[in-house]
């Protein structure tokens, strides 16, 4: 009678365990991203990459990663200097263009 006792623990065990472990799963997959980046990720990656083939971000610097709103985090080696030329930089090339209005002279 010991025998079927424990074998119904384990049976019990493997029935909990199978219920908390298929939705625990199902919800780390879920949260688990695409692989795609999106539009504005790409920007600034590829930005990033054009301002360090232009030698105007210090080797120190190095673009870890960028959020799908845009927002990207980098991090120093040693010291800070040339977080300010990445920002520069990526502003500049990511900023739209200034547009003109030509100025209106009466006569």
């Amino acid at each position: 009678m010991g025998s079927k006792a424990s074998l119904w623990r384990k049976a019990h065990l493997m029935k909990l365990l199978c219920a908390i472990a298929v939705p625990l799963g199902s919800l780390l997959l879920g949260a688990c991203p695409t692989g795609r980046n999106t539009p504005l990720q790409d920007l600034v990656w590829s930005t990033y990459k054009q301002c360090k083939v232009e030698g105007r971000i210090p080797s120190n610097i190095q673009l870890d990663r960028v959020e799908p709103d845009g927002r990207a985090w980098y991090s120093a080696n040693r010291t800070a200097y040339g977080a300010q030329e990445l920002e520069r930089c990526i502003n500049e090339k990511v900023s739209p263009p200034p547009t003109y209005v030509p100025v209106l002279t009466g006569r």
